[in-house]
């Protein structure tokens, strides 16, 4: 198995080592030389090349169509590309057997049983490729053993799963979903507008682009850059963000980018729950990893803070999530004279250690932003909702979209075919789930109350019973004290919104809402808007053009 593992990381380094700056360098020349050229000019072509691997490859195709011709220029540059991807991994696989027979002398140990399981020895992993795959790979194969939930589930055959999707999110467009917390506490006009003079600073860690830009427009504000770092790395969980200092106001500001490129998305998708700051409570590995590299390089700032200053900590979505689990680390420490905004987090951690957090952490949830409700509980929930939904009701419904009909009639034309059983399409009906649904270990316990004719059922509390004593995983939740911004009715019958004050356990949290705003919902020009105000990256954009 390790000679298996060997040769995945050695295939894996080389294909990436090419969209690398190493070997972009190395791959020019191996152009170049491929063409028989010795061009006084090849050197300055190569260095004034952009760094992007697309944007390279370009030119130096450009370059070779220029002095070989088009028949020849693609064969050669494939196949100089070929070579330093297939020298790269020889290279890393020939690297691996020496280390391994230097450290040979060490206790032996078992052989392992994935591919997986085998670590590179040394420092060989240069481009975090094997690391990132890695990660993923761990991710998806433990992900059952933390959401028994979601492995009880019977699961729906693709075709019905999609037509019950499309019906539920037309459902969802007649009907938006409504909440009401009459006896809630209403959200005041000074912390909307303070939610909304912190949302800049986590708008800006996206929209600034360079760090002299970023400079200019904290200026504006009488803010001082102290810090930035600009560029998420690679497979490493360390976000971009940067500090800012206003000496009038006593004020230091972190921003944390949220997800904005493919580093980004690596540490959203590593999601299995650890260990939170050596505790017992589990959170989000990707966030924790974040928070932990910021936390090492932000306690000494925190600390020397004192009494003097107040520490603020911003993000949106993965930068808010890594906010705050990192306010929570230096609470635990001692620094009291810090808050966290978070906008749009995800749930990231446990229900106990999001209740303590409060004082600390104020997280921002729009609407049907679909970022902050993706959990195990909420899945399940939505997907009780589409087994029990009436569907063949609500096609005859005069409301439903006249294109969903048309499918409708198609989908059934083909499962009472002889094509259609053949494709397994022939239980295309209501009765054939209802009945497969009683016999789902993951739903039977859930109510069987009647829902009307052509809506869904279960319209309240659709996650587990907390009190049940089965194993229900890992569920966690928005952290800290939360101000959800929802949509209300006035008093009058037209849509509004509404700012309630609450937690995480807020049963309009831990549902997903099928919507065409789910994901624009999730934007901080929206945050903007829900807190009644623009975003002023916008407005300057305005101002230029004008």
């Amino acid at each position: 198995m390790r000679l298996l593992a060997r040769v995945a990381h050695a295939c894996i380094e080389g294909s990436i080592f090419v969209y690398t700056s190493p070997g972009q360098s190395r791959v020019a020349p191996a152009l170049f030389a491929a063409t028989g050229q010795t061009l006084g000019t090849s050197s300055s072509c190569i260095q004034q090349a952009p760094r992007g691997f697309r944007t390279f490859f370009v030119v130096q195709n450009a370059a070779l169509l220029w002095y070989v011709g088009p028949k020849q220029s693609v064969p050669i540059a494939c196949k100089a590309v070929f070579a330093c991807s297939l020298a790269r991994g020889l290279h890393v696989l020939a690297s691996n057997g020496q280390t391994e027979r230097e450290l040979s002398r060490r206790p032996s140990e078992d052989d392992s049983a994935s591919i997986w399981d085998w670590t590179p020895p040394g420092d060989l992993a240069e481009t975090a490729a094997w690391k990132v795959l890695r990660e993923l790979a761990m991710t998806l194969s433990k992900s059952k053993d933390h959401m028994p939930a979601l492995r009880r589930l019977d699961l729906l055959p693709t075709h019905e799963l999609a037509i019950r999707l499309f019906y539920l999110y037309d459902h969802f467009r007649r009907e938006p979903v409504v909440h009401s917390f009459p006896d809630g506490t209403q959200a005041d006009s000074a912390l909307v507008d303070k939610l909304a003079y912190y949302l800049w600073f986590a708008e800006y860690a996206y929209e600034a682009g360079t760090e002299p830009n970023l400079k200019k427009v904290l200026a504006s504000r009488e803010y001082h850059l102290n810090f930035a770092k600009m560029t998420a790395t690679w497979g490493e969980h360390q976000p971009a963000y940067y500090v800012a200092t206003h000496t009038e106001k006593k004020e230091v500001v972190v921003a944390v980018r949220g997800t904005w490129a493919v580093e980004d998305v690596v540490t959203d998708i590593t999601a299995l729950p650890v260990a939170f700051d050596g505790g017992e409570h589990l959170v989000h590995s990707g966030m924790s990893a974040s928070a932990l590299y910021l936390f090492e390089r932000l306690y000494s700032l925190a600390k020397a803070l004192k009494d003097d200053y107040q520490l603020i900590l911003v993000g949106h979505s993965l930068g808010a999530g890594a906010a705050a689990l990192l306010a929570m680390m230096l609470k635990s420490r001692g620094i009291s004279n810090m808050h966290c905004y978070a906008f749009a987090p995800p749930m990231c951690c446990e229900p106990d250690l999001a209740s303590t957090c409060s004082q600390c952490v104020t997280s921002v949830i729009f609407r049907d932003d679909i970022i902050s409700r993706i959990s195990q509980e909420s899945v399940v929930a939505l997907y009780q909702e589409l087994v029990e939904y009436d569907w063949e009701a609500a096609s005859k419904h005069e409301d439903t979209h006249p294109e969903l009909r048309k499918y409708t009639e198609m989908a059934r034309t083909v499962a009472g075919s002889r094509v259609g059983s053949w494709l397994g399409l022939s239980a295309f009906t209501q009765s054939s789930r209802r009945n497969a649904a009683a016999n789902s270990p993951a739903l039977s316990s859930r109510g069987s109350e009647e829902a009307e004719e052509g809506s869904p059922k279960g319209r309240g509390q659709q996650f587990p019973d907390e009190d049940q004593d089965e194993d229900q995983g890992y569920n966690p939740l928005v952290p800290g004290r939360v101000v959800y911004i929802y949509r209300a009715n006035r008093e009058d019958g037209t849509a509004g919104l509404g700012r309630v004050v609450t937690d995480g356990t807020c049963p309009g949290l831990r549902r997903i809402h099928l919507s065409g705003l789910m994901l624009a919902d999730h934007l901080t020009d929206s945050y903007f808007e829900a807190l009644g105000s623009t975003n002023p990256t916008k407005q300057d954009a305005i101002g230029k053009e004008s």
